[in-house]
């Protein structure tokens, strides 16, 4: 009860209640990062160089901490296995997934700030049922290039259990909002809400963008497809890859990626 009402109480004090406290939702889980080190019963580290969540980094559990009540994720210039720079991931897969209709709510302080080309903080969701990328869906709750301020959040699917790029580009739908000129030193909490006819995005508790069936993709005019699976976290800073800037000498590093809380919530 104590750390509830603190994470509570943190949120109010910023001007805004989490997207998984509304009226009509309760938290069905939640890791607050109040104990001295990471739970491992409920998250990995175990990220290859130029995995997804890592990109031309090496990913390393010592990028991963717990420091003041937070989850670290610290990027930095360090070589390693071929590569210049390592960084630190962390997933819930095989360990936590849920299935919609459910909210995901992550406060967090992103890195990049001061000078963040090559940055490229996530968090995301996939689906926990073995099936190729991206057949059943990926949910891109926040993603942030370049320390430019700017969220973006899409959702990608592939019709006909088709996987990748193949027999044609899979489609998405993505949004876009500024978060304000304090994400890298204040807590915004970036969330999702999914279910099995739409998608709410939210920023600090208001919801910026809804995606239904109704929706096409900018790419083929395919309409949005929704699938009934659970769905696992995904919390990370890649550096480098195919979309931000390359790091260069006006890249501050190390940089830190400060999260709050990640919570679950789902209807009463």
């Amino acid at each position: 009860m104590f750390t509830v009402f603190l994470a509570t109480a943190n949120s109010a004090f910023l001007g805004w209640t989490s997207f998984c406290d509304n009226p009509g939702y309760q938290v069905v889980w939640r890791d607050e990062f109040t104990g001295p080190t990471l739970n491992k019963s409920s998250w990995t580290t175990d990220f290859q160089g130029n995995d997804s969540r890592v990109r031309d980094s090496q990913g390393t559990a010592e990028n991963v901490y717990i420091e003041d009540g937070h989850l670290v994720l610290r990027s930095q210039r360090q070589a390693m296995n071929g590569y210049e720079f390592t960084s630190g991931a962390v997933q819930t897969q095989g360990l936590h997934s849920w299935k919609g209709p459910a909210r995901a709510c992550v406060s967090a302080a992103l890195p990049g700030g001061g000078g963040g080309n090559g940055i490229w903080p996530a968090h995301w969701m996939m689906p926990d049922d073995k099936s190729c990328w991206p057949s059943h869906g990926e949910i891109d709750i926040m993603e942030m290039v370049n320390g430019d301020g700017i969220l973006h959040s899409t959702y990608h699917w592939q019709p006909n259990g088709w996987c990748g790029d193949k027999p044609f580009p899979h489609p998405s739908v993505s949004a876009e909002i500024t978060i304000g000129p304090d994400w890298a030193t204040a807590q915004h909490e970036y969330a999702v809400e999914y279910g099995p006819d739409h998608i709410h995005y939210a920023l600090d508790g208001v919801v910026f963008e809804t995606i239904t069936t109704a929706n096409q993709s900018s790419k083929n005019k395919d309409h949005v497809m929704f699938f009934d699976t659970p769905y696992y976290m995904i919390l990370n800073t890649a550096v480098g890859g195919p979309w931000p800037k390359p790091v260069d000498k006006t890249t501050i590093l190390p940089t830190y990626h400060k999260i709050d809380y990640v919570r679950i919530a789902q209807p009463i």
